[in-house]
């Protein structure tokens, strides 16, 4: 009788197993010994959250050593403890904008990672697009005039929120004070905390009620007077707002000379004369004053632009929000007017915060915007040839998806055709976005005690304004103490 093969198969599922076994307790000694090592794997991107919230914390300390700011929130930080760990996911979208990684300039980290800072990405050629700005802060006291910021933007900045915190800090740091270009007339005039504002008797021209554009001044506005027409202006109680050592008129009068009439601190009328002027004229009303009432004879082409409230050194923020609106509509406003709005006052820096009108909840196109906003900064550059220019991105915006609000996808499109406009256009950009803490932060904002945005899930409070203006000054902070460094700018 023959011998039967032997089945070897049990022999090897053992071999196999035994060889497994040996691999993982090799796997799990080389992990203890990595641990031993403190050996890990760091994302280059992304910080342990209670790390980065600490770091943050310190920079602020030293921020408020260095820069005291009273009033300013303590325990907004905890807002950031609540963040998501959910990381930010690109918008999924054919017509999505594509920016070449390649180049150094368009590969920025946005993270200071060691003081949670989110930094200004620089797009212009030489990484130097905030230079001129810094240049004029860092030499204020011989500057013999203001450095002064427009702060263009929409609904967002509406009625002084997060603009007058951004001014307040800067004007107590490097002097200087008022509230800046006020328009003659509007429609949060009762709303605003920075200034008492009253009006009479007006014809007001806008982009949002008027088909030509040109005839607008920098305030986004004209306004014409009627009988017995007047502007009022009044301080408020609060450091630096309370008065101004001069207010100024910007009109144009193309055919006869004429008089204003004013009042300072509700005393006796006294008249100041506006000459004829085809192009935008300057009248100064000099001497300190808390409040100032000025009445327009109702003359034919008398067409009023604004009146500046502001000191004559130090920090000037004027801040020119216009409700529902894209940005896009500057462009129509002549070059040789802007010019002129800008040999009188004399920019320095230009903040831009659009883009909120025109995100949609699932729209993830924007390419017109995008074209369109090239030209208009472009435009800019050219009416202010002598002036630095930062972008501000689109905020958190939630939308209700399955019972829960959730960033709008068409949020995360909109900054990446901001970045683009800002590459294309040479300018810098600064993400709200993520300074806010990122995707579905806008609900964390409603939700905190008390409230930094509103229950509309788009807009802030003036508790939320304060939160992301002291932001915001620390990003200019830590970027002009690099540029600094950078550049060897000195005094």
């Amino acid at each position: 009788m023959e011998a039967q093969p032997r089945n070897y198969i049990y022999s090897v599922l053992f071999l196999v197993a035994l060889v497994v076994i040996i691999l993982e307790g090799l796997r799990l000694v080389n992990d203890m010994a990595s641990d031993d090592l403190n050996l890990k794997k760091v994302n280059s991107y992304s910080v342990e959250k209670k790390d980065s919230l600490s770091k943050k914390q310190s920079f602020s300390a030293m921020i408020d050593t260095l820069f005291p700011a009273p009033g300013k929130p303590k325990s907004d930080v905890s807002l950031l403890e609540e963040r998501s760990s959910t990381e930010t996911k690109d918008v999924v979208d054919d017509n999505k904008p594509e920016i070449d990684n390649k180049s150094e300039i368009n590969n920025q980290p946005e993270i200071d990672n060691q003081l949670g800072i989110v930094k200004f990405n620089d797009y212009s050629e030489n990484r130097d697009g905030l230079r001129l700005f810094f240049e004029k802060l860092l030499n204020i006291e011989t500057l013999n005039r203001p450095v002064r910021i427009a702060f263009f933007g929409d609904s967002f900045i509406e009625g002084d929120i997060l603009s007058s915190d951004l001014r307040r800090l800067f004007q107590e740091n490097f002097g200087g004070g008022g509230v800046g270009m006020m328009p003659v007339t509007s429609q949060v005039s009762g709303f605003r905390k920075t200034v008492v504002h009253q009006f009479s008797a007006w014809n007001t021209y806008s982009f949002n009620n008027y088909s030509d554009k040109s005839a607008l001044g920098i305030c986004g506005s004209v306004s014409t007077p009627n009988n017995n027409a007047w502007v009022y202006y009044q301080g408020v109680k609060k450091d630096r707002l309370n008065s101004w050592n001069r207010v100024s008129v910007f009109y144009a009068l193309p055919d006869n000379n004429t008089r204003i009439f004013y009042k300072k601190n509700k005393g006796a009328s006294v008249y100041a004369n506006l000459p004829k002027s085809e192009n935008i004229g300057r009248v100064d009303i000099k001497g300190g004053c808390a409040n100032i009432q000025i009445s327009f004879p109702p003359v034919n082409n008398l067409y009023v632009y604004g009146v500046s409230l502001e000191d004559s050194t130090g920090v000037i923020l004027d801040n020119y929000s216009i409700r529902s609106f894209s940005g896009t509509g500057l462009l129509h406003i002549p070059q040789k007017k802007l010019s002129q709005f800008n040999s009188l006052l004399q920019y320095d820096l230009i903040i831009l915060g659009y883009g909120l009108n025109v995100a949609e909840a699932k729209r993830t196109d924007y390419k017109t915007y995008e074209t369109e906003m090239v030209k208009t900064v472009n435009h800019l550059k050219e009416s202010f040839p002598n002036t630095s220019i930062l972008l501000v991105g689109v905020p958190d915006r939630s939308y209700k998806e399955n019972g829960d609000y959730e960033t709008m996808p068409g949020v995360l499109a909109m900054i990446e055709h901001q970045k683009n406009i800002c590459k294309k256009s040479g300018i810098v950009f600064w993400n709200l976005f993520e300074a806010m803490g990122g995707k579905n932060s806008m609900p964390l904002f409603v939700n905190s005690n008390p409230p930094k945005a509103n229950k509309d899930y788009t807009h802030l409070t003036f508790a939320g304004g304060e939160y992301l203006g002291n932001l915001l000054y620390e990003t200019f902070m830590y970027e002009k103490e690099a540029y600094e460094k950078k550049f060897s700018m000195v005094k």
